[in-house]
């Protein structure tokens, strides 16, 4: 491997530690970025990370302002919703679709994966928690096959993060935690019927949530 090809690699791994950490809420929303903190965190040099700033930038998680660095973008709510909208109209589909092509082998992982994220639910693990749904979803895309409804929410992912949203009502991960058991469920069964109605059933819990969180956002901003 060559000197060049070694360094882009390596940009584009910290490009994606860095995207993770965004979208898992190590780094808040309108959080500044300051260069040389992320420097002595993930190892990299001040020409790496302002490499790597651009590139989040154009992924739309970071804003770049003149003289003034880098922060977090803060996503606005109404994006938020669309975005969960879109999201998670084609995650039931891809169940549906994942109930029709299981085999064996993805049962296996699909259980393990629930066991995963009841045991980080019960501990309050958010990071894990996180990580686990995360998981379920990509295994029940993979095992769908429809690569088009992959593409499209894995681009919404990167563009808006929501987990920091859910979590601003009490007992969301629990909620969160049945309704991914309902849809494991479902797909382990092969029900087709039954996985899209629970992949629907999560998509619209997700919307409330995040309308309630709309609403009281709303009902907190001083009159004009």
């Amino acid at each position: 491997m060559s000197a060049g090809t070694r360094q882009a690699t390596r940009g584009v791994e910290l490009v994606d530690r860095i995207a993770r950490d965004i979208r898992e809420g190590v780094y808040h929303p309108r959080e500044r970025l300051i260069e040389m903190e992320l420097c002595e965190r993930y190892g990299a040099s001040r020409n790496a990370v302002r490499a790597a700033l651009i590139e989040l930038a154009a992924l739309g998680l970071v804003e770049r302002e003149a003289n003034r660095g880098a922060r977090v973008r803060r996503v606005s709510i109404d994006e938020a919703i669309e975005s969960a909208e879109v999201r998670f109209s084609l995650q039931a589909m891809c169940a549906g679709r994942a109930a029709t092509r299981v085999t064996d082998a993805d049962r296996t992982e699909l259980t393990g994966l629930i066991d995963e994220l009841r045991d980080a639910v019960g501990k309050g693990d958010r990071g894990r928690t996180a990580t686990a749904n995360s998981e379920i979803s990509r295994v029940i895309r993979r095992i769908s096959g429809h690569a088009t409804a992959t593409r499209i929410i894995e681009s919404l992912q990167a563009q808006v993060p929501l987990n920091h949203y859910p979590y601003q009502l009490p007992d969301r991960r629990f909620d969160s935690m049945h309704e991914y058991e309902a849809i494991v469920e479902a797909v382990v069964a092969g029900d087709e019927e039954a996985a899209l109605a629970a992949g629907y059933r999560h998509r619209d819990n997700i919307l409330a949530a995040l309308r309630g969180i709309r609403d009281a956002m709303a009902e907190e901003r001083p009159e004009e």
